[in-house]
């Protein structure tokens, strides 16, 4: 099966429309800043969720995941849209920041790889979170 998500922002937000979002601490906590800026300081500005969690001390892949989720939620609440399906008919909320590797989901640890959607790392540089 091919993953259509591929490059497909459910958004379609500009850098100017996400610098907003970004900057306010309801839709992006102190959590959430750590998680964005981590992954923005990475190569290609990306990582996975996993590699987030030991940079920050050692969050839980799972918790690390919730906050990027959190983020989603607030940022779809704030523009009343609703996300798209994933594959079991649920929301897909990970990839409205970030997208797959389309390349390479997978790192060499066979984790899989979030990079920063390029509206949303422009909308980082300019925010004062990195």
């Amino acid at each position: 099966m091919t993953n259509t998500w591929h490059n497909q922002d459910p958004l379609q937000l500009t850098e100017d429309e996400w610098l907003p979002l970004l900057q306010n601490p309801s839709i992006v906590n102190v959590d959430g800043r750590k998680i964005l800026a981590y992954v923005f300081s990475q190569p290609n500005h990306q990582s996975s969720a996993t590699e987030i969690g030991q940079a920050l001390g050692g969050v839980p892949q799972q918790q690390v995941t919730a906050w990027n989720r959190r983020i989603a939620k607030q940022v779809y609440k704030r523009l009343g849209k609703e996300p798209p399906l994933n594959m079991n008919g649920g929301y897909r909320f990970w990839n409205a920041v970030f997208d797959g590797e389309a390349d390479g989901e997978f790192n060499d640890k066979g984790y899989f790889i979030w990079r920063l959607r390029p509206t949303v790392a422009a909308a980082l540089k300019r925010s004062g979170i990195v």
